[in-house]
């Protein structure tokens, strides 16, 4: 996993995303967000599921990419589901790259999502995208 959240500090490092890994300030419970404000994506270390904690970056990383302000400011919850989707989305093409990157294969998306602790609420977009990107 140190790997992984290597790549994506230097991917943020590389897209000029600030970045916070914080191991005290957050209780297990607390999930990672994204500040518009400061550009900047603070990262429970202290995750209560620690797999979960390289898609939790990368999803946080893809709502500073996709310029999402929030889910506050939009009135309705289908922009902030639109905004989950699409952030879910990039963050699994993020993922896609780094396993290109390093020559790791995985040849359905329930093998993906299992190695990197990807929630099964998001299973849909992982399998589109393997669609999309793989054909599988």
């Amino acid at each position: 996993m140190d790997n992984l959240i290597t790549y994506l500090c230097n991917y943020a490092f590389d897209h000029d995303i600030g970045y916070q890994l914080d191991r005290i300030s957050y209780d297990p419970e607390d999930a990672s967000f994204y500040l518009n404000l400061t550009n900047t994506v603070y990262i429970n270390m202290n995750y209560k599921n620690k797999v979960e904690i390289p898609f939790q970056f990368a999803h946080e990383l893809s709502h500073a990419l996709n310029g999402d302000k929030g889910s506050n400011n939009f009135c309705s919850n289908v922009f902030y589901i639109r905004e989950e989707c699409a952030a879910n989305r990039r963050a699994v093409g993020i993922l896609l790259e780094y396993c290109d990157l390093n020559g790791l294969t995985f040849y359905n998306s329930t093998e993906f999502m299992d190695a990197f602790g990807i929630p099964s609420k998001a299973g849909y977009v992982v399998d589109n995208v393997f669609e999309e990107k793989i054909g599988i």
